[in-house]
């Protein structure tokens, strides 16, 4: 039960999904997206690999009156039977935790430190307190392990993110023109991306700044990116992303430092590092505990002059990091565990 929608993008459900299935841990996996609103009372279906079903069921009814609830009987009616419960969106996961149904929750950043409503942190609160007592924790990120063993006294499984064994190649160049090529390629959202840095980079004109991936800001930041010349390209599909990263000259991660991002385990900090490209990151998204060659981590103040800096080096060689079938081969076997601990009357 995913918190995103499966699409081109690829993040750590979808890789970890494919994994599995291609792999042969797992038979046949249902990824459920977010419900969504309109007329239809169906959902909606279709398989984009061999062994998954992708299923986006219909929100008959608004989560602030329930939806959750409604979403969790339609589970049981229309998916069973289930072996495993993967939940990975907390709030609108946990009414379908049940005795007799192992369930891992994969907790991929702190949300409850996100900037949102109280109301909505509150629930999110609710869900994660009842999941502490009645599923089995898998998160990504040390940091987390650290929080939910200081906030539930439970000790999970840290599954860290992967990378793509082709994330190093080389591929079509992806931009124009001389100069130093300055690349970003994650999420831009306001609760992580730094964007007076991304200014300040821009302004100081040691090169051409991309950002690449889904763009989560609002008008005005981008109008302002514009005018300084910071390029916005966009969502990519997954297997075009190493090309990209492949024509910069520097990966940089200009990420917010806070609770919320030191949560972080960003599958970019495993992906710059397959590559053979200097990367300048601020200390936040996993980075914070990351150490090899050609990489700088640095606040906000000595950020331009590192970036500066990289931009002199060049190719580096460093140790390939874990693939996602190495990731995949971890996260199978704590759902193997889950499924054989579950009730002897539920054994097969």
């Amino acid at each position: 039960m995913s918190l995103e929608p499966w699409d081109m993008v690829w993040r750590r459900n979808q890789h970890l999904a494919a994994t599995l299935v291609r792999s042969g841990v797992v038979t046949s996996l249902t990824f459920v997206n977010p419900p969504t609103g309109g007329l239809a009372l169906r959902a909606r279906r279709h398989r984009p690999i061999p062994g998954i079903e992708v299923v986006t069921p219909p929100l008959v009814v608004p989560r602030r009156w329930g939806g959750h609830v409604v979403l969790s009987t339609w589970t049981r009616r229309v998916l069973e039977p289930i072996d495993v419960l993967w939940v990975n969106d907390a709030r609108t996961s946990v009414a379908a935790v049940r005795p007799g149904v192992p369930a891992v929750y994969d907790v991929t950043d702190d949300w409850r430190e996100m900037p949102q409503r109280s109301e909505d942190r509150a629930r999110l609160i609710a869900a994660e307190d009842r999941l502490a007592r009645t599923a089995t924790t898998v998160v990504c990120s040390d940091v987390l392990a650290e929080r939910w063993q200081e906030r539930y006294g439970v000790d999970p499984t840290v599954i860290r993110n992967g990378v793509d064994p082709t994330a190093s190649g080389d591929g079509p160049r992806r931009f124009d023109g001389a100069g130093l090529q300055i690349v970003y390629v994650g999420t831009q959202h306001a609760n992580r991306l730094d964007v007076e840095l991304i200014a300040e980079l821009a302004v100081a004109k040691v090169g051409t700044v991309h950002l690449v991936g889904p763009d989560c800001l609002v008008g005005s930041v981008r109008a302002r990116f514009d005018e300084l010349g910071v390029r916005r390209h966009g969502p990519v599909p997954a297997e075009e992303v190493p090309s990209w990263l492949a024509s910069a000259d520097v990966l940089i991660c200009p990420h917010l430092v806070d609770r919320f991002t030191l949560s972080l385990d960003a599958i970019k900090s495993h992906e710059y590092l397959a590559t053979e490209k200097p990367v300048v990151a601020t200390p936040s998204s996993g980075f914070q505990s990351l150490s090899a060659p050609g990489l700088t981590v640095v606040g906000r103040d000595g950020f331009v002059a590192a970036v500066r800096a990289a931009s002199l080096a060049g190719p580096v060689e460093r140790t390939p990091p874990s693939t996602w079938a190495d990731r995949g081969r971890d996260f199978g076997a704590v759902l193997r565990t889950v499924y054989d601990r579950r009730p002897a009357a539920d054994q097969k």
